[in-house]
């Protein structure tokens, strides 16, 4: 199964910033994911040289750590140094406004807390596109007025 990357490129228009969500993160670093082809082909050919800068919130970097900090304590490692190392992305951390946001966020429209924060970190950053695989996204955040679009990997698989 591979992604339709004409499609992907054409709703990520180059230059766009976006923030990369922990689902996407997830599928790229385990390969057997039915979404690493789509993960991997906007990490690999689209952040990696430029064309789209990427950001992580802290709450994905701390939930992509779980999984390595339970099987082999060392192997975590790999994760941060992806994280630290991969060329035009960048873990944001979190700051007093983007708290303020997320609460708003959780008052509004009865986001869960790391999801608040995720998207907190998104507006306070000023992207365009959230990338995911959380298929309520599009619903949950259409509430925002069209400030983030939301890209869901499923929709490019190939099937």
């Amino acid at each position: 199964m591979g992604a339709d990357v004409a499609r992907l490129e054409r709703d990520l228009p180059a230059g766009d910033r976006i923030l990369l969500d922990t689902t996407l993160l997830a599928a790229f670093l385990d390969a057997t994911e039915a979404t690493h082809p789509v993960a991997r082909h906007v990490l690999t050919d689209l952040v990696r040289p430029g064309r789209n800068p990427a950001i992580v919130s802290m709450i994905s970097v701390m939930e992509i750590l779980v999984r390595p900090l339970r099987r082999s304590p060392p192997g975590h490692y790999t994760v941060l140094d992806f994280l630290r190392d991969h060329p035009n992305l960048d873990a944001v951390p979190l700051d007093l406004q983007m708290a303020q946001d997320a609460a708003w966020l959780r008052a509004e429209h009865r986001f869960r807390p790391p999801d608040a924060l995720v998207v907190a970190t998104a507006t306070a950053c000023q992207v365009g596109h959230v990338v995911t695989n959380d298929h309520d996204w599009s619903a949950k955040l259409a509430r925002l007025s069209g400030r983030l679009a939301v890209v869901v990997l499923d929709d490019y698989l190939e099937r």
